[in-house]
């Protein structure tokens, strides 16, 4: 685990000629099973952890409410004034403070 405590959001790391959008679409039905229904681009972080790299950010609504969740250790369904209750990793802060939530 390289930030074990912290949250984080669905994430998936683009490789080889795939859009981020491409990417996504496979991370969601590959992990959460569901279909993306609209997706938005909302931002972009840089993080400086080892080499550094980009996060991009989306804005996704799904086709279905129920889902399964692979390859992470727990989720939740997080209402906007109860993130800050969350460890969050500063990229993510970042995001979210542009985005209007006050942390």
């Amino acid at each position: 685990m390289q930030f074990p405590g912290y949250w984080e959001f669905p994430t998936e790391i683009l490789e080889g000629e795939d859009s981020a959008e491409d990417s996504l679409e496979r991370a969601f039905f590959e992990r959460l099973t569901v279909k993306i229904q609209t997706l938005r681009s909302v931002g972009a972080v840089d993080f400086s952890y080892g080499e550094g790299f980009r996060i991009l950010a989306y804005g996704v609504d799904l086709y279905k409410n129920f889902f399964h969740i692979y390859g992470y250790d727990d989720f939740r369904w997080v209402k906007p004034q109860n993130m800050r209750r969350l460890r969050v990793l500063e990229p993510y802060v970042t995001l979210l403070t542009q985005f209007g939530f006050a942390w």
